[in-house]
């Protein structure tokens, strides 16, 4: 059995894959049951889905090569022998490509660059790391900044026509000055519950039955890798929210739950609330944040809009850790949004 170098990753960054990939195996098998695959169900199970022994047997590979490479430690895997994988965890397309970049390290190498040096065209879209060695100097640039407009209500030094789209976006900008001109305190650091009566119960009802699949599907992918999928009205109004508990724990602290009101008016520049006033999809991390209760997360969100009107119904966003922000994950939620949109034409 040989083990496999990392691929050229540094140490932090390999070791974050391999608990991905663990995550991301344990949680796939757990899915599966042994009829799935055409074993008898034998005996009580401590937990639900296939055990290792049976995902290895069904993929033709030995029992301790399988735990090994669920493990995480480093070990030599081809692509034949992960499509094999696929096919006994029955992977969707994007599953199989989640796959395929956790379990070779160059692929994952690949998305780490993709996700620094974003296409140009995103650069008003996504997260602005391209400029930073990595995420923490992101950080600490943007937590600069948000200190200097707040004590002026704008940047001690004024982007140039070079930097302006690659390091303090003029979106992010112009909606700090928004949240100060509606006086959202910027210490809060917790959302408050929706309290308005308008609430069009028929229309919540029609989206949640819309994006029920999607949001099912994005959550049993992403929870066990740190992030949290989310579904609001068009108001910002949070109706759906799934992640881990651990996860769940941590923002219910900020009132980030099912009936908190995401606007800007209310909480300043987030992912769902800036995406709505925008009417564009978004992604933001850390001090990007307007209010000092969302500091330490990355959000990533797209509206959702009514096909026979065009107007935004709702938003569905990715919000995780900071240092999980992936700029790629943009193109993730604007299709699956396209794809609610899909289900909602064909509802009465």
């Amino acid at each position: 059995m040989s083990e496999q170098p990392d691929g050229g990753l540094g140490q932090a960054a390999d070791a974050e894959r391999r608990l991905r990939l663990r995550s991301f195996l344990m949680h796939a098998r757990s899915r599966r049951t042994p009829a799935s695959i055409g074993f008898p169900a034998t005996g009580r199970r401590r937990v639900p889905g296939l055990r290792r022994e049976e995902v290895a047997e069904a993929a033709d590979v030995s029992t301790e090569w399988y735990r090994v490479f669920e493990s995480g430690r480093p070990i030599t895997v081809s692509p034949r022998l992960l499509a094999r994988l696929s096919r006994v965890l029955a992977l969707d397309a994007f599953d199989e490509a989640m796959l395929f970049r956790l379990a070779l390290p160059e692929l994952y190498r690949a998305e780490i660059v993709a996700s620094v040096e974003p296409p140009r065209a995103m650069f008003s879209l996504t997260a602005p790391l391209a400029p930073f060695s990595d995420v923490e100097a992101a950080r600490r640039f943007l937590s600069a900044e948000r200190e200097r407009f707040l004590i002026c209500a704008s940047p001690a030094k004024a982007p140039t026509p070079e930097d302006r789209e690659t390091i303090l976006r003029p979106r992010i900008l112009n909606s700090w000055k928004r949240s100060h001109e509606l006086l959202v305190e910027p210490s809060r650091s917790v959302a408050l519950s929706r309290v308005d009566d308008d609430v069009d119960e028929r229309a919540c009802e029609r989206l949640l039955r819309a994006a029920e699949p999607i949001v099912e599907h994005l959550a049993n992918m992403l929870s066990g890798i740190g992030y949290a999928t989310v579904l609001t009205d068009g108001n910002g109004t949070i109706l759906d929210l799934r992640c881990d508990v651990d996860l769940r724990r941590r923002l219910n602290r900020i009132g980030f739950e099912t009936g908190t009101d995401w606007r800007e008016a209310g909480v300043g520049t987030n992912a769902i609330g800036t995406a709505l006033r925008d009417d564009r999809p978004l992604q933001l991390m850390s001090a990007e944040h307007y209010c000092e209760g969302w500091q330490d997360l990355t959000c990533t969100a797209a509206p959702i809009h009514d096909p026979a009107t065009g107007t935004a119904i709702g938003v569905l966003d990715i919000t995780g850790d900071y240092r999980l922000v992936r700029p790629q994950l943009l193109g993730t939620i604007v299709q699956y949004a396209l794809e609610i949109e899909e289900r909602l034409a064909t509802l009465s």
